[in-house]
């Protein structure tokens, strides 16, 4: 049934049985879904077979074969829906049949539509010589099985079919759903329209080695970036997407044995490749790209450039995958290894995640080496510069403060900071199981805000960061918590890092919480419930505090002020729902299971059973 039910779809030119509905809106009321159609001069044609009811929209007086249309179908299945299974399904079984050689997949993205979860898939190609882009949603309500399917022709103008669309997307109702918004198409500047998506790629990056050769008075870098590729299709590909990040400028690819072939399109590049890879088949590309001070400029917590110091503290590695899905979720993605390699002056130092494997001096430079191992970061952040380092060592963990030649910060200074950063480390280990490394360094990099990765923190000068300690002269508890936030991100985005929809309030919340948390056991716990009730205050006097939920919240800068107040606010609320044990429990098996891996928003509802999941869905949903 699975099959004939999702052939329906794609194969048949009209519905059977069908009758023209000239109205604003289509309404199913056995299956409580409505839509409405994108211009006034369109039609519903509904038509209805063994369990399944397919609705075609078209202009009054078109022609299906020149595919401008949309689709609607409704089907029930005896089980809960399997939506991936489903669309892998449609996509090999049936999309890839009927576009033939023209087929090509340009997004698979898991979101949600009015609060039910879905997936939305966007493609290319030909049909009886008629070229178009196809975006199609499938969405899971338990058993029943909702298909939105969009069709844009390339030859008429696509602006003005999108806007149709997405009125289309934004105006389907289904009862049931948790959330009356419906998400709207993307647009992501790169081309035009509903569909102006990143392509996604079969191909997936096992491993990174990058080296960064930083020329310091010009204030540039050059990099050679090499990516270990596997084909994760079903299918030989014999091209694929390269995106960088918008401050680079890329200067070559080169394969296994030649430079290759690119066809350019602003911020990705297809890369045409010598042959086809066969599915699980393995290659490797290497990037030649550089950046420099006077490119596109960016916000400096992500970057900076300059003659006496340098760091990226974004996620500038080429990537063949989307980092974020079409609602800003982290989409899936495997956890690759990362190699680090520095050519500098002699006089400076790099500073990176995982572990320091070289560091010497030759001919006036100096090369240094660092490799993830135990921990996979997910941002290859790093910074450079004339270093020198205050180091204490204690037990557990090693901090090194490393500081610009005319920096300066008084010895008992340097003592409260690493005890700090120790107290809140060893908060998380216990929490969330300890990890395999020994040092964090605290980096004098110049950032406006403080940027905790995997046993790495950037910071400004180090005496106007936050705290040192809750207690000390030169901060407040709140500062103090903005630095056990960002030491917290070791963990939470790092060594569990997290996808799909909810993922914005996992890699954003969880460390918010954390810093509360230990606080409140160094200060007590009048201190905890003084931080919760102020952040709870601070969520509801945010603009439309309650119409946000956090399973759609972004991940974004605007999302960052909901995501630490009312994201601090359910997990709290689950403490006090399931209670001390069941919390803590809950917490370690998501952060150990997870480890290394990525953590789903039915992981985290699974790890606190019913009664955590009923506390959390009215923040969620």
């Amino acid at each position: 049934m699975l099959g004939i039910a999702l052939a329906l779809l794609v194969s048949l030119p009209a519905p059977q049985d069908t009758t023209t509905l000239d109205a604003p809106v289509y309404a199913n009321e056995a299956y409580g879904v409505s839509l409405p159609r994108p211009f006034d001069d369109w039609v519903f044609e509904p038509g209805a077979g063994p369990r399944t009811t397919t609705v075609i929209f078209h202009p009054r007086t078109a022609l299906l074969r020149d595919q401008l249309w949309g689709a609607l179908i409704l089907t029930t299945f005896p089980a809960p829906v399997a939506l991936r299974r489903v669309t892998d399904q449609r996509v090999t079984g049936t999309w890839q049949r009927l576009l033939g050689r023209t087929y090509e997949l340009l997004a698979s993205d898991s979101l949600t539509v009015g609060g039910l979860p879905a997936i939305r898939t966007a493609m290319s190609g030909a049909i009886n010589h008629v070229a178009l882009d196809v975006e199609e949603y499938a969405i899971a309500r338990d058993s029943d099985l909702i298909i939105l399917q969009l069709r844009y022709p390339r030859g008429l103008p696509h602006d003005s079919i999108a806007a149709g669309y997405r009125r289309v997307v934004r105006g389907l109702r289904i009862r049931g759903a948790p959330l009356p918004q419906p998400v709207a198409s993307v647009d992501t500047g790169d081309s035009e329209g509903a569909v102006a998506v990143v392509p996604r790629s079969p191909f997936q990056a096992l491993a990174y080695d990058a080296l960064v050769r930083y020329d310091a008075p010009a204030a540039s870098a050059d990099m050679a970036v090499r990516m270990d590729l596997v084909n994760g299709g079903e299918t030989p590909v014999d091209s694929l997407p390269i995106r960088l990040w918008p401050a680079f400028t890329l200067d070559s690819v080169r394969g296994p044995t030649s430079t290759l072939v690119l066809r350019s399109g602003g911020a990705v590049s297809w890369v045409h490749l010598p042959g086809a890879v066969d599915p699980q088949g393995t290659t490797y590309l290497t990037i030649f790209m550089h950046i420099a001070s006077g490119g596109r400029p960016l916000p400096p917590r992500m970057l900076s450039l300059t003659p006496r110091s340098a760091y990226l503290a974004a996620d500038w590695l080429p990537r063949v995958q989307p980092l974020l899905d079409s609602t800003g979720q982290a989409a899936p993605a495997p956890r690759a290894a990362t190699t680090l390699r520095f050519d500098l002056p002699e006089d400076w130092h790099a500073l990176a995640q995982g572990h320091l494997a070289t560091d010497a001096v030759s001919m006036g430079r100096r090369l240094t080496t660092w490799r993830s191992e135990d921990v996979a970061p997910s941002t290859a952040a790093f910074a450079i510069g004339p270093y020198r380092a205050m180091t204490r060592r204690g037990s557990g963990l090693t901090v090194s403060v490393w500081l610009a030649p005319d920096d300066s910060l008084t010895s008992g200074f340097v003592d409260s900071l690493a005890d700090s950063i120790r107290a809140t480390w060893d908060f998380c280990g216990r929490a969330f199981g300890r990890l395999p490394i020994a040092e964090m360094n605290v980096v004098a990099a110049g950032l406006p805000e403080a940027r905790g990765f995997v046993g790495l923190l950037f910071v400004g000068h180090p005496a106007n960061a936050p705290a040192a300690s809750p207690d000390s002269t030169s901060g407040s508890p709140l500062r103090y918590a903005a630095l056990a936030r960002e030491v917290a991100r070791s963990w939470w985005g790092n060594s569990v890092a997290a996808s799909g929809p909810g993922s914005a309030w996992i890699l954003e919340s969880f460390p918010a919480w954390t810093a509360v948390a230990s606080l409140g056991v160094l200060e007590g716990d009048t201190v905890r419930q003084r931080l919760v009730r102020e952040a709870e205050a601070d969520w509801r006097s945010l603009p439309d505090s309650g119409s946000t939920a956090l399973s759609v919240a972004p991940v974004s800068d605007a999302s960052t002020p909901l995501l630490r107040t009312k994201g601090v606010a359910a997990i709290e609320a689950l403490r006090r729902a399931v209670g001390e044990a069941k919390f803590r429990e809950g917490l370690l098996s998501l952060a150990v299971e997870h480890r290394n891996g990525r953590v789903t928003l039915d992981d985290v509802l699974a790890a606190f059973g019913d009664a955590g999941a009923a506390v959390l869905r009215p923040y969620l949903y």
